[in-house]
């Protein structure tokens, strides 16, 4: 699948998330968060190892939980997955550990910068 990633925002987050679980898990595996409506943490859910959840398994984690991040590896570095729904700005600075920068909303690939945080949103690597 081609990649839809578009700015420098989404290539932040999904590296982070590349790390964050390869840091928490030893290696890239599939993961979500779920987040209480202050932005703390509710749930971490964790995949098994070469056995990513299903299309129905993510929509019940996604329907049981109101704002959440997801990351889905690829079958190579740098390649997969991430989607959040109603996923504060504070939470992903939080996450990358600085603020995000007008920077952070330029395309990559030329074009109009994006004018703000998208609450929810989904980008294939």
């Amino acid at each position: 699948m081609p990649s839809t990633a578009r700015y420098r925002f989404e290539y932040r987050l999904f590296d982070w998330a590349e790390d964050h679980i390869r840091n928490l898990a030893g290696e890239r595996v599939a993961f979500f968060v779920a987040c209480r409506q202050d932005g703390t943490l509710r749930r971490i859910y964790v995949a098994a190892p070469y056995s990513p959840w299903d299309q129905d398994q993510r929509a019940s984690m996604a329907d049981a939980h109101p704002r959440w991040f997801l990351f889905v590896p690829g079958t190579e570095p740098g390649r997969g997955y991430i989607e959040w729904c109603e996923l504060p700005v504070s939470i992903a600075r939080r996450w990358l550990g600085r603020p995000m920068l007008d920077a952070d909303f330029q395309a990559v690939t030329g074009g109009e910068p994006l004018q703000h945080w998208p609450d929810s949103w989904t980008v294939t690597f």
